[in-house]
């Protein structure tokens, strides 16, 4: 796409989302809508359109502190959170639940991440109820419609998940408790409501879908559920994954992008390798996006010319930052060593004593220190390219689009569901799985070379911090396996239901109907 596209792409998406969020505060001027019919509520398409939005902007909290990213990855090996020296980032423990596999049913970070998937679900339902209700009709009309229904399948999909056993509804208006249904329940629901509705879709990445729910992302959704059917709903479909991403690939509008940090930029519309994002806008969608804070130490803001102090929270655990070699291009993902400001100046503090102290982040640190870190430990995410335009929380955050499915993904998906299937030597000859090595500056795998251990931890370098880990290690049979500051577990393969759900519904105390 050119310039002018790219801008097009990004104005349209924000349009649709922003409207959402905005257009209350622009008209003051009251309308009682108690007194006006609901098929009267929306009698263009694009107040349908812009309806559809609201349920779009329910994505926009994932990747926050105490959402669901933040649930599933801190829980993985690949990121970890520990306590300081000073006993900053303790939390009354809430991290170190995950970090362990013991999260509590009063957990505050699994609730909101229940509350951020269950939210999602009930706007979708709300949004697909409005639609339907409206008498006006028009070409695109079924298309909007099967948007929100794979949307809210995605929200389904995270719920069976992380949860498991999840209530289930579609129907807006009805006012009983949901009932609980089983994660198969639930698998079979997602799955029908994809193949049912994927015809309506557009096919053809465009400015106007920009965002948005598209064949690509319904396909890749399929992919996932076949990939996971095994934990899921005790059956193996390796080749109905496999079909799937042959589906996406032969749609023929995605590829892998030369530069792998050009998926992450800071204006990262370009990438036709991104499948479908989260939309973020600087200043119109404040409180969401905003890593920068999450991972970076105070000193920080000097190398990136912050307008507020990073709070030196989140970063890769020690064990997994060593899992890059150093020719990996992907271990750019992290901030590590001497650090310097925006001259390109060495960054240093001077100690009590008079000491100088070079501002080094240490990558590699002791267990020991999991509760007694100091504030320079842990490498720090750098994944997603941050402006130096004074990012400051809840005025100006990060404009880049964050990303819940790429092309690469699917690459190495195929190649998953091919080597389950017995067919390795296939896989290392397939180009686009030799490329996702050798665009990182690594040599292709052989066959002898690549196992499925090799092909998990292959995984966590490319897609790291992306939220497909604790999904991955689970699938791998490696989610009970002890790593950094991480005993052997055997229980928590799914997360407790939140007390305050099951105080609201007691359905969910219960067995699945």
């Amino acid at each position: 796409m050119n310039t002018t596209m790219l801008t097009k792409c990004k104005l349209f998406a924000m349009s649709v989302i922003s409207t959402a969020l905005f257009s209350a505060c622009t008209d003051l001027t009251e309308t009682v809508y108690s007194d006006i019919p609901m098929d009267q509520f929306f009698t263009s398409e694009q107040a349908l359109l812009m309806n559809a939005g609201r349920a779009y902007t329910k994505l926009q909290p994932y990747p926050e502190e105490q959402r669901l990213w933040s649930l599933v990855t801190v829980s993985s090996d690949e990121c970890v959170i520990p306590s300081r020296e000073d006993g900053e980032w303790w939390d009354n423990g809430r991290w170190d639940e995950m970090q362990k596999h013991n999260v509590s049913t009063a957990n505050k970070i699994n609730r909101q991440a229940w509350e951020f998937v269950f939210g999602g679900i009930s706007a979708c339902n709300e949004v697909l109820y409005e639609t339907g209700s409206s008498s006006f009709d028009f070409a695109g009309k079924d298309k909007i419609i099967a948007e929100i229904k794979i949307l809210r399948a995605l929200f389904y999909y995270w719920g069976m998940d992380t949860w498991g056993d999840i209530p289930f509804t579609t129907d807006f208006t009805d006012k009983n408790l949901p009932p609980k249904k089983s994660r198969a329940f639930i698998y079979d629901f997602v799955e029908n409501e994809i193949k049912n509705n994927i015809d309506f879709l557009d096919e053809v990445p465009t400015s106007q879908n920009y965002g948005r729910v598209t064949k690509a992302l319904a396909y890749t959704l399929l992919a996932k559920l076949y990939l996971n059917a095994e934990v899921w709903k005790g059956e193996a479909r390796w080749k109905d994954a496999e079909d799937m991403c042959d589906n996406v690939m032969d749609l023929g509008h995605y590829q892998l992008e030369s530069n792998y940090f050009d998926n992450f930029k800071i204006h990262n519309e370009s990438s036709r390798e991104n499948i479908f994002v989260i939309v973020y806008n600087s200043t119109l969608t404040t409180e969401y996006f905003y890593w920068y804070d999450l991972t970076l130490n105070s000193m920080s803001r000097y190398t990136y010319n912050l307008n507020d102090t990073p709070w030196d929270g989140f970063m890769t655990s020690p064990e997994f930052f060593s899992t890059y070699s150093d020719t990996d291009l992907r271990k750019k993902s992290w901030l590590y060593g001497q650090q310097y400001d925006m001259n390109g100046k060495k960054l240093y503090e001077i100690s009590g004593a008079g000491d100088t102290l070079w501002f080094k982040y240490n990558p590699v640190f002791p267990e020991s220190k999991y509760r007694s870190r100091h504030k320079w430990d842990g490498a720090r995410c750098c994944k997603y390219e941050f402006q130096t335009n004074g990012l400051q929380y809840d005025v100006v955050d990060m404009e880049n689009d964050f990303v819940l499915f790429r092309y690469a993904d699917v690459v190495m998906m195929k190649a998953e569901a091919m080597m389950r299937q017995g067919k390795t030597s296939q896989v290392v000859d397939i180009p686009e799985f030799k490329t996702l090595r050798t665009r990182v500056g690594l040599t292709p795998y052989t066959a002898g070379e690549l196992t499925l251990d090799e092909l998990l931890a292959e995984r966590g370098r490319e897609f790291a911090w992306e939220g497909h880990r604790r999904q991955d290690l689970i699938r791998f049979g490696k989610w009970h396996d002890a790593w950094w500051a991480k005993p052997v577990t055997n229980t928590q393969l799914v997360f407790p239901i939140p007390q305050t759900a099951i105080d609201t519904n007691p359905n969910l105390a219960g067995d699945p109907q």
